[in-house]
């Protein structure tokens, strides 16, 4: 059996690897996109492998860089089916049908420049990744052929977020591989905290904040709470949260609802300007039961998760004009998380020359990003062509994080290796500093751990 890494190797977009059985059945386990800043788009098509080859996709959550290059797999061939839980294929619907929007966008921009480009896929090819996939339970072993069988564990992470245990019997003998996939925090808002994979003998474990501690030692209530006093209480400003649509935005919506149903904080319009939250928001109450108790309990005594009467909808240009036109204190919800693209990027323009602005960025950014570059205390930054001095108070906070930090990875492995079973770790899905130190930490309680380079393959 082969194991082979094909992107988020030493990097943090791309996931997707392949397992080689012996029988000459191929697995592969997520189809990231990659985008990088310095790889073209375009190269996504250009798979180490033939899509034909591949017989099955393991799925282990939504987010772009897990699934987005899979109507590209189908674009070149493959014809297979795609394992995942319910919850991700309602979230892949919605999102690859946004991502296809982006690359007819993108190819239209090329061509009017008349510079050459190829189209990764289209929506078609978004219709034969919904149509091929087959949803599994969670915790419940799925018996794909004689040779192999699949358990999908909770994630945490965002909704329907798997781990995934992989049993492969070949020549008589039983190997058990893990896939973390991305982990989710034990303490996280609205989905459900991680579970560890048990009796492995390989692990192939996530390091995004390999080399990260989580600096927020307050609940997200208490964050919002003084951000908000200080914006929009104590004087008449304007909060901007830039969140993604998945995740984050549902985990701050749900934490504001909670503040003011329970009268924490004084009433202040909110405002959400993202129709991929509201729809991805749409499809957690769709699933409430995967949810975690908290969220529970919320929907049996309020109905609602993310709805309150403070909360305005952005929905078309209307609605952002009226939003533009009121000068009382405001909170505004919107993507992208990074703020490179998105509708994020009107509001910050519209308000980064305001003093009494308060721009809460809610997690990492990528170095070179609009988010990055506020961070690092830029005074003057690009936005849409446009040189703009930053007047508005730039702050962050990891409380909103949906990755665990290095002290958290280290419980993970621990509880995973409890028997000291595990022949060898691979540790993927991180920057190269990130992994090579949570490899040094790792190190301590295990010596056999590998940080595959991107094309890496390994004989298990």
């Amino acid at each position: 059996m082969e194991l082979g890494f094909y992107g988020a190797a030493r990097q943090v977009t791309g996931s997707m690897y392949l397992l080689r059985l012996e029988t000459g059945y191929n697995v592969l386990i997520d189809c990231g996109l990659n985008y990088e800043k310095d790889v073209p788009r375009e190269d996504n098509a250009k798979f180490p492998f033939d899509p034909e080859d591949i017989d099955l996709v393991l799925l282990t959550h939504a987010h772009i860089d897990h699934s987005g290059n899979l109507p590209t797999l189908y674009a070149n061939g493959f014809e297979g089916k795609i394992l995942c839980t319910e919850p991700t294929a309602a979230l892949v619907d919605i999102l690859l049908t946004d991502s296809a929007n982006i690359e007819a966008n993108r190819v239209n921009k090329k061509r009017k420049k008349k510079e050459a480009t190829r189209r990764l896929f289209g929506h078609k090819q978004v219709m034969d990744v919904v149509d091929n996939i087959v949803t599994v339970t969670f915790n419940a072993p799925f018996e794909v052929n004689q040779h192999l069988t699949v358990e999908f564990v909770p994630a945490g992470h965002i909704l329907g977020a798997a781990s995934i245990r992989i049993q492969v019997t070949e020549n008589g003998k039983t190997k058990v591989l893990g896939f973390t996939g991305d982990l989710g925090k034990s303490d996280a808002k609205v989905v459900v905290r991680p579970a560890p994979l048990k009796g492995l003998d390989y692990l192939v474990m996530e390091g995004t904040y390999g080399s990260r501690f989580h600096k927020e030692q307050r609940s997200p209530e208490e964050t919002l709470i003084e951000y908000v006093t200080k914006t929009c209480i104590d004087q008449p400003g304007r909060l901007i949260i830039p969140a993604f649509s998945v995740g984050r935005t549902q985990a701050i919506l749900f934490t504001l609802n909670k503040l003011f149903r329970e009268q924490r904080l004084k009433p202040i319009r909110v405002f959400t300007d993202s129709p991929l939250g509201i729809s991805s928001g749409a499809i957690h109450e769709d699933f409430v039961e995967y949810l975690n108790l908290e969220s529970r309990k919320f929907v049996s005594e309020y109905r609602d998760l993310f709805k309150f009467p403070q909360l305005d909808i952005i929905e078309d240009k209307e609605d952002e004009e009226s939003m533009q036109r009121y000068y009382e204190p405001s909170i505004i919800v919107s993507s992208a998380g990074m703020l490179d693209g998105g509708r994020i990027q009107r509001h910050i323009a519209n308000n980064i020359q305001n003093p009494l602005c308060t721009i809460l960025i809610a997690g990492y950014c990528t170095p070179g990003s609009l988010g990055a570059d506020l961070l690092e205390g830029r005074r003057s930054v690009r936005i849409k062509k446009h040189d703009r001095e930053v007047y508005a108070t730039i702050s962050s906070t990891d409380v909103f994080s949906a990755h665990p930090d290095q002290t958290e990875l280290q419980s993970y492995f621990q509880e995973v290796n409890q028997n000291s079973a595990l022949k060898k770790v691979f540790l993927s899905h991180g920057e190269e500093s990130s992994l090579l130190l949570l490899k040094d930490v790792l190190s301590s309680d295990y010596e056999t751990i590998e940080v595959p380079y991107v094309n890496a393959k390994y004989t298990l």
